[in-house]
């Protein structure tokens, strides 16, 4: 009898705690903690790799409770959660600017309270926009940690990481939607960004705007100016309104986005 009593308080409490972490406030609090321990040390720039690895092992923690079998589907529901603080911690790292840190990090903290309440849902209509948002923010950190000169990170490691990323986000999202060609296209898609990384890191440019404040390599602008058309030709011909002409309005808007990017870059130059 006093096993089924603490048994019972026992399932009170958890119910308690699932509550609060569930309601708006809780991933708030969660959030700003998270944020706290990402920003700290990737503040210092040698510190980056422990500021990601808080992310995973934070955002991966569900998988502790539950069986082998649940975790494609825990991984489907998290791995925005994972790419985007990874991204957000080397964009902070990255960032000249203590502003420029304190701005991205309140984003984050904004972010990840509205898209944890968002994820719970079954379908949710803000999937795919995310996604562009995700790989976005992946494609910067990359790219920024491949051009800043006190990181340089290797090409072949920020062509593979560019590979994996976008294979890892494109699959997690199309798979929870019930995609069956999830793996295929996702594999499809980070072969197309690999072999565009491949190009522009051959001339890896980088604008600096506000007084450096602000910077945005050139690759990641054409990459998700690239996921953003084949995002809609992919939305589009699911919802079976996909013709020839819209198929050409997205190719153009792909090919004016780069175009823009391309001819106003100085190519004497390195950075811009």
């Amino acid at each position: 009898m006093i096993t089924n009593r603490l048994a019972a308080v026992r399932n009170r409490a958890t119910v308690r705690s699932k509550s609060v972490s569930d309601s708006w406030l809780g991933r708030v609090l969660t959030s700003t903690v998270l944020a706290a321990a990402v920003l700290l040390p990737a503040q210092h720039g040698g510190l980056w790799p422990l500021a990601v690895l808080v992310v995973v092992v934070v955002e991966l923690w569900p998988l502790r409770t539950v069986p082998r079998s649940e975790w494609g589907r825990i991984w489907q529901r998290q791995a925005p959660q994972v790419l985007m603080g990874s991204g957000i911690a080397m964009v902070i790292t990255t960032s000249p600017r203590f502003v420029t840190q304190a701005v991205v990090t309140l984003a984050y903290v904004a972010w990840r309270t509205w898209w944890i309440g968002e994820s719970k849902l079954t379908n949710s209509k803000y999937d795919l926009p995310n996604l562009l948002l995700v790989l976005a923010v992946v494609y910067e950190a990359l790219f920024l940690m491949a051009a800043v000169p006190a990181f340089r990170m290797s090409p072949w490691l920020v062509l593979g990481l560019v590979w994996l990323a976008s294979y890892a986000a494109v699959q997690a999202v199309l798979a929870g939607r019930g995609e069956r060609m999830a793996k295929v296209m996702a594999a499809t898609w980070a072969l197309l960004c690999a072999e565009v990384t491949w190009v522009l890191l051959i001339w890896l440019f980088t604008y600096t705007l506000s007084g450096g404040y602000l910077l945005v390599p050139q690759p990641a602008l054409v990459l998700t100016a690239l996921a953003y058309c084949f995002g809609s030709i992919y939305v589009s011909q699911r919802a079976g309104k996909l013709s020839r002409g819209r198929l050409t309005e997205y190719l153009l808007i792909g090919l004016i986005l780069i175009a823009v990017v391309i001819t106003g870059t100085s190519w004497k130059g390195g950075t811009q």
